[in-house]
Order: C-alpha cells, then sequence, then structure tokens
C-alpha cells in the first residue's frame, strides 16, 4: 500500500478538507476518506464535527488508512479517532493535524485563517481530553447520568431553562445512595480532567468560544459541555483561575449566565493563561489564532 500524498486545495476561497471517519469495530483498522469541501456561508452550518484536542508528542508511531493509502500519525490522533469512530455509521470530522497539509507551509497559514469559520460552522466541537481511567470513566458516568436525567421527552422545558436549584437538586437525587468514599472518586475523577493538557493551551479558547455545542469526551465517555460546565460548582471545588475561563465560555446554560453573555471578550480568558504562557502582554494575544501546537508557539 502507498503512502498517502495530499491534493493541493484551493488556497483563494473558502476551501477546506473534511475527514469521513468510516464505520468499524474496535480492533478494526481505522480508514477514513479525506475530501475537499467549502466552509459554510453566513449562519450556515455543517454536517461536521471539528476535533478540539491537545497534540502531544510530535512522533509518529501509528497509522491509518486514508483514501487507500497509509498514513503515519501521532498517538493522540490515533487515539481521538479511535475513541470518536462509530461502530454503525461513518462519522465526518474536521481534524486539524489531518484536514491540513502540514508540511505546505502556504496551505498552513491559510487555513489557521479560517479556523475560527471552521469551528463556528461546524455542527458541534468534540473535546477530545484524552484516555480514560477509572476514576475519569466514574466520573463521567455519573455527569450522563445527571444529563439524563435533565431530559425527559413529555417536559417541555430545555435544559438550558433549568435554574441551578433545580440542577442540584437533580444531582442530589443521582448521587444519593453514594457513600462518602464514592463521592470522593467523584470529585477526584472531575479533578483529573481538569488537570488534563487540553486545559493548558491557550489556543481552545478560540476552539471553545466559537462552538455552537461541544461534547466532553474522555476515552468511549462522553457529556455535552453544558452538563461539564455545571459540574466543579456541584462538587463544591474551585477549578484553577484558566481552566475557569474556558469553563465559563463553554456552550451551554453557564456561558449564557457568565460574563461571555455580556461581553464577548476574548483578553479575560487569555489573561487567566498568562501565568503559564511566560507573561506575554495581552496585546499579542488579541488576534490569536489556534495552531494546534503548545503555549507560545
Amino acid at each position: 500500500m502507498s503512502n498517502f500524498e495530499y491534493k493541493p486545495i484551493s488556497l483563494e476561497g473558502p476551501a477546506f478538507r473534511l475527514l469521513r471517519v468510516l464505520k468499524g469495530l474496535d480492533d478494526d483498522p481505522i480508514q477514513c476518506q479525506l475530501f475537499e469541501s467549502k466552509i459554510p456561508s453566513s449562519e450556515d452550518i455543517s454536517n461536521y464535527a471539528a476535533l478540539s484536542y491537545t497534540w502531544g508528542s510530535t512522533s509518529k508511531p501509528c497509522g491509518l488508512i486514508i483514501n487507500h493509502s497509509k498514513m503515519a500519525v501521532t498517538k493522540n490522533v490515533y487515539l481521538a479517532l479511535r475513541d470518536l469512530r462509530y461502530r454503525d455509521k461513518d462519522r465526518i470530522l474536521w481534524v486539524d493535524a489531518l484536514s491540513i497539509n502540514q508540511s505546505d507551509e502556504n496551505e498552513r497559514g491559510q487555513q489557521v485563517q479560517q479556523m475560527g469559520s471552521i469551528y463556528s460552522k461546524a455542527e458541534r466541537v468534540i473535546i477530545w481530553l484524552g484516555e480514560a481511567t477509572y476514576d475519569t470513566d466514574y466520573v463521567m458516568d455519573y455527569m450522563k447520568q445527571l444529563e439524563e436525567n435533565a431530559i425527559h421527552p413529555s417536559d417541555n422545558q430545555h435544559q438550558q431553562e433549568i435554574s441551578h436549584q433545580q440542577w442540584v437538586g437533580i444531582w442530589l437525587a443521582v448521587i444519593r445512595d453514594l457513600t462518602p468514599d464514592q463521592r470522593g472518586l467523584l470529585v477526584e475523577g472531575l479533578q483529573s480532567l481538569l488537570h488534563r493538557n487540553w486545559f493548558k493551551r491557550v489556543w481552545v479558547i478560540q476552539e471553545t468560544s466559537n462552538a455552537r455545542a461541544a461534547d466532553i469526551v474522555c476515552g468511549s465517555k462522553s457529556v455535552s459541555a453544558s452538563t461539564f460546565a455545571l459540574m466543579p460548582s456541584l462538587l463544591e471545588i474551585t477549578p484553577d483561575l484558566h481552566c475557569q475561563s474556558i469553563i465559563d465560555i463553554m456552550p451551554g446554560s453557564p456561558r449564557d449566565s457568565s460574563w461571555w453573555a455580556k461581553k464577548r471578550d476574548l483578553v479575560p480568558p487569555i489573561r487567566q493563561y498568562l501565568p503559564l504562557i511566560n507573561e506575554r502582554p495581552i496585546g499579542q494575544w488579541k488576534g490569536y489564532c489556534c495552531t494546534g501546537g503548545p503555549i507560545g508557539q
């Protein structure tokens, strides 16, 4: 099988590439189709999900099959696609490491300028936090129970209209039978998620703030970002300031009632990242476009 080679795309307009991840079981090779498309105009959205993740190591020990050719990829790209692949149907994603020809400097620069549109026009943003552990699976399962208990087909009340006090009541019912040790494990699980590298990358600010809807994914578990954003207050923990600044702009009811609803200004969350980016002047980040690289790049 030959190595995959990119075909040039137009750099004059809103062209970009999407990745169709073919359905498959856990042990099946990951097979994909990469194809050119156009970023929707005006208020239209498209039926793709944009991936937000961390690149991790730049080494490429894993392999995919793309357009009947083989491609070497990083461990994080491979694991994310494995976790996001459906068993019963294909899935269309935008993944920067694959959708952009990273060896073509001109294309990379042009595509980076379009990233705000790519994330805002996506049907949803998928925030992949990495591999699961016992404690992350544990808290993700209870977050999913909270989410499902808040949605009743016969109830016309939308999830976003549920008051915080109502969320507290639903959560207390979900964890009613847990022992103190089990409740402590929930706290450990959430803290583990909040300490993942995704929360330490400044470029996730743009990806999250542009999202119409978002899901948090860790391993095989997923929950809506709006439910995830409720968890620090429900578990009575105080995230680090840079984590809280991202939680505040996750799509859902917390964002609608946070400072973001009053003034959509990215400087406040960026300011919380200053200790992580060597105290760079705020002005250097006002025109920031995400690159997928580590803080400071």
